[in-house]
């Protein structure tokens, strides 16, 4: 096999990129005939364009023009042709989308006031990947509300899955974050961003309710599996919930209305069994996590008073989250209220925050922090006012919540393209429940009998 060793492991080479990859167009091609709605056909687009952009890492992070590597010059060309052709104008205006304007402006500022104005531009161009993506699966959801554009962006995930599937196969592991064992990620940069990426997938697969039962289940457990090869425990924790409000729903609902009692009570007891066991088998796994909650004061410290047995807690976060917790304290006025700067952090930390706020308020301040927690309750308050599935979305919304506390998918495309279509699908099923007419309140009866009165008339 022709593969290429890259900094953060074995890559493959053009010699199986390039087939494989001409063999994937062919089911893309075929999700795009069969969506009808170009917003749908956007998304798919842009979410296949990202997962197999990943397998071609060791050539997409090399600088291809204007100082640009090739990931970030396919993200600008996604999101300026979906600013231009796809998102409408008005959408844009939608108020669950204002906290993430407020974000960008507090990245504005801070790039600003720290000298460092590109950082600033880099930060809004993220963000507006992420706009873009919610807003176009909105525009595919009204013109589509039954969500079949969503099971075709299935094909979307492919890559992942059978990237990894040959990972396997032609033995092609690399080590792990811990050290502790090998994970098989298809050769793509790194596991973090690659089970983000799943865990994506996992989450589209949830709404996919067009799809055949056999085929969704299949997708579902496949990638379940999927994320369990990775081995990045973060998403493995965080997409818990989701896939226990999964199971519930997809019981309950798969029954006639008078069985469903019965069903979801077999279910909750099936579930508590499932997470039982899960307990079990990962309890060494966890084992750290839970020493880090039980007393999680005593090590967030200054980073000089880690010794070693405290720097092999949790792959060392609490060492990573006290050195830039404690960096940001010893900043000055402008930096405890805006931070160091949009993506300050490279080039003096040897690794990235792996926490959002902790990342957060490094680099935007308390200001920073304050916006991106009114995102994430804004969109979660969305979620509970959703016309169906809310179990399902509330969940999701607490796993990417959970997702954001060991890792960053905002500073990754993949979280981006997850939240994305997890706020585009909210922001829908809020706005149906609204449409919603109200049932009015029992007309008294007199007036009643002069109503039947007057049909009979």
């Amino acid at each position: 096999m022709n593969a290429t060793l890259s900094s953060y492991g074995p890559a493959f080479g053009l010699g199986v990129l390039v087939p494989v990859t001409l063999l994937l167009i062919v089911p893309l091609v075929m999700a795009i005939r069969n969506t009808a709605s170009v917003p749908g056909k956007f998304v798919i687009i842009a979410l296949w364009l990202r997962y197999i952009a990943g397998a071609y890492h060791i050539y997409m992070f090399k600088r291809l023009g204007a100082g640009l590597s090739g990931n970030a010059l396919l993200s600008i060309g996604v999101t300026a042709i979906g600013l231009a052709f796809i998102v409408r104008p008005a959408n844009l205006a939608i108020r669950q989308l204002l906290p993430i304007y407020l974000i960008i402006a507090v990245a504005m500022v801070s790039a600003v006031l720290n000298h460092d104005p590109a950082g600033g531009i880099n930060t809004a161009v993220k963000y507006a990947y992420l706009i873009v993506i919610a807003v176009a699966v909105f525009q595919a959801l009204r013109l589509d509300p039954e969500g079949r554009f969503i099971g075709w962006a299935l094909v979307a995930f492919l890559p992942l899955l059978v990237f990894q599937a040959l990972s396997v196969v032609l033995h092609l592991p690399k080590g792990s974050e811990t050290g502790d064992g090998l994970v098989w990620i298809g050769g793509y940069n790194h596991e973090g961003a690659f089970s983000v990426a799943l865990v994506a997938g996992f989450t589209v697969g949830c709404f996919a309710r067009s799809v055949r039962p056999a085929i969704r289940i299949a997708f579902l457990f496949v990638t379940l599996i999927g994320i369990q090869l990775a081995g990045y425990r973060t998403s493995i924790l965080a997409l818990a919930p989701l896939a226990a409000a999964t199971f519930f729903m997809g019981m309950t609902v798969s029954v006639r209305r008078e069985q469903r009692a019965f069903m979801a009570t077999s279910a909750l007891v099936g579930g508590t069994v499932v997470l039982s066991l899960a307990a079990i088998l990962y309890a060494d796994k966890f084992a750290d996590l839970v020493t880090f909650l039980s007393h999680p004061g005593q090590l967030i410290k200054p980073p000089r008073e880690f010794d070693y047995a405290d720097r092999q807690v949790m792959s060392a976060r609490p060492l990573i989250w006290s050195s830039y917790l404690y960096a940001w304290k010893e900043g000055g006025a402008v930096q405890t209220l805006v931070g160091f700067g949009p993506e300050s952090w490279e080039g003096l930390f040897k690794v990235y925050p792996h926490n959002t706020l902790v990342g957060t308020l490094y680099e935007l301040g308390l200001f920073g922090v304050a916006a991106m927690v009114l995102l994430w309750i804004v969109m979660a308050a969305a979620a509970f006012r959703a016309a169906g599935e809310r179990i399902k979305l509330v969940a999701a919304h607490f796993a990417f919540f959970l997702l954001n506390m060991a890792t960053m998918p905002f500073w990754q495309v993949e979280g981006l393209g997850l939240y994305g279509f997890l706020c585009g699908y909210t922001i829908f099923q809020a706005r149906a429940a609204a449409a919603r007419p109200r049932w009015r309140r029992p007309l008294p009866m007199a007036h009643r009998s002069e109503m039947g009165a007057s049909l009979v008339r």
